[in-house]
């Protein structure tokens, strides 16, 4: 695999990160239930910076990159 398919592979998995994050993950979770993201966000109960921030924190824990 050269170094542009595995790059455009590594940001599918991105894409379906967000897709299992708002609705996969969701349709059987009692306490986030689908939807509810987004209607977090929408209320300004929560902003795309902050979540975005969140999965940027994790991600370089994750990596040892703190």
């Amino acid at each position: 695999m050269t170094t542009e398919e595995t790059l455009e592979h590594i940001l599918g998995s991105v894409e379906d990160l967000v897709s299992n994050f708002l609705y996969y993950d969701r349709k059987e979770d009692e306490d986030l239930p689908v939807g509810k993201i987004e209607e977090m966000i929408k209320d300004k109960n929560i902003s795309i910076d902050e979540l975005v921030e969140r999965f940027r924190q994790a991600l370089m824990k994750n990596l040892g990159a703190e």
